[in-house]
């Protein structure tokens, strides 16, 4: 009986197909993916600053103090003649721009002349209040040239004023006619204008 010869060819040849086919599509889909990825992006940095911390420096504008006395630089100073009680001239002060200072309800400090009979002594026999100079805050004081009992006296056409006893800067203020000076008053300083009337005694 003859032998028969089984053909294995084919099956051979599938089987080596199907391989190839294999090996294909390993490689195609790693040549996809190494293709299709893409490195990652990197995320947006978000930067927040801190708030500023509230500061602790102390401050360093000004203050105005209002217990400091008034010194003669921080007024302004001007000077009228009044016909009341004889005859009077009225000296008025205010403080100057930016200035508050306390100027002390007692004699104003004012004289004629160098020499020490031209002081201005008190007319009144206690001392007032305190003034608050500020703004547009007046302060008034009157001077009676002649006091004395006899007639005459030395003539001046200025009177010397500063802010206070011991102060080594006073201002000369012209007078609106020549005094004649025997024995001058003075009032104490007042808010009040009919307050500054310098009778004698």
């Amino acid at each position: 009986m003859p032998l028969r010869i089984r053909r294995t060819v084919a099956p051979l040849v599938l089987a080596s197909s199907l391989l190839a086919l294999a090996a294909t599509g390993c490689s195609s889909e790693t040549a996809d993916g190494a293709g299709a990825q893409t490195s990652p992006s990197p995320s947006a940095e978000v930067t927040t600053e801190p708030s500023p911390e509230p500061s602790t420096e102390p401050s360093t504008e000004p203050t105005e103090d209002s217990s400091g006395a008034c010194a003669t630089g921080d007024l302004n100073f001007t000077v009228s003649e009044q016909s009341q009680a004889g005859g009077y001239y009225l000296v008025t002060a205010t403080a100057k721009p930016g200035v508050t200072c306390t100027l002390a309800g007692r004699t104003i400090e004012a004289g004629f002349g160098s020499d020490v009979a031209g002081d201005v002594m008190p007319s009144e026999q206690a001392e007032g209040e305190p003034i608050t100079m500020t703004g547009s805050i007046k302060a008034y004081a009157g001077v009676n040239p002649h006091s004395g009992p006899q007639e005459g006296g030395v003539q001046f056409e200025e009177i010397i004023v500063s802010a206070g006893e011991g102060d080594m800067d006073p201002v000369s203020l012209k007078l609106p006619s020549t005094a004649e000076v025997d024995q001058p008053i003075g009032t104490n300083w007042h808010t009040d204008a009919t307050k500054a009337v310098p009778y004698s005694s």
